[in-house]
């Protein structure tokens, strides 16, 4: 948490990746980071990508909240005036929903936000890291990621919960085998 908010509270952090596997926690992690800086911000804005009915939806939407209704047609231009003039903290969350399907807008979206110069922060939660991404953090400061792994301690406590039987060994041995994920254990 410490590191997250030193990138984008102090380095400027534009755009940001948290990666994982189903159930790590980059949900909880982004929804726990957003209220801790949420003060820092003018305008949070966000949107669980599975449940937004199209690209340019979620781009009125930001747009029509951050000019407070004045704006109503998707407009990328008009999104980057908005990232300029306000520091917005914008929040995608399951974006590879979108960017498993080929959706270049989406991709479109990452990479402006990244390569404009701006006061504001995306943020992604997705299980995989996009390969622009990979390309945009080796080439741009302003671009940071982080991988978040499975617990061995979250996973033990979850077995311990369902009070399975065998021995200790035998259940680190079960989280091991499923990569301490929580959603198989």
């Amino acid at each position: 948490m410490t590191q997250l908010k030193s990138w984008i509270l102090q380095d400027s952090c534009r755009l940001l990746g948290l990666f994982g596997m189903g159930g790590v926690g980059k949900t909880t992690l982004a929804t726990q980071l957003a209220q801790q800086i949420h003060d820092q911000f003018d305008y949070v804005f966000w949107r669980s990508v599975p449940t937004v009915p199209c690209f340019d939806n979620m781009i009125t939407d930001l747009l029509s909240f951050v000019s407070h209704q004045k704006e109503s047609k998707p407009n990328i231009n008009r999104v980057i005036h908005y990232l300029r003039t306000y520091r917005c903290l914008i929040i995608l969350d399951n974006l590879e929903t979108v960017l498993d399907v080929g959706n270049t807008k989406y991709n479109h979206l990452l990479c402006i936000i990244a390569e404009t110069n701006h006061q504001s922060c995306l943020i992604f939660t997705s299980r995989a890291k996009p390969v622009q991404v990979t390309l945009l953090e080796n080439w741009s400061l302003s671009v940071r990621c982080l991988r978040l792994h499975g617990s061995s301690k979250i996973a033990f406590s979850l077995i311990q919960s369902k009070q399975l039987l065998g021995t200790e060994e035998q259940k680190f041995e079960l989280c091991h085998l499923y990569s301490n994920n929580p959603l198989k254990v």
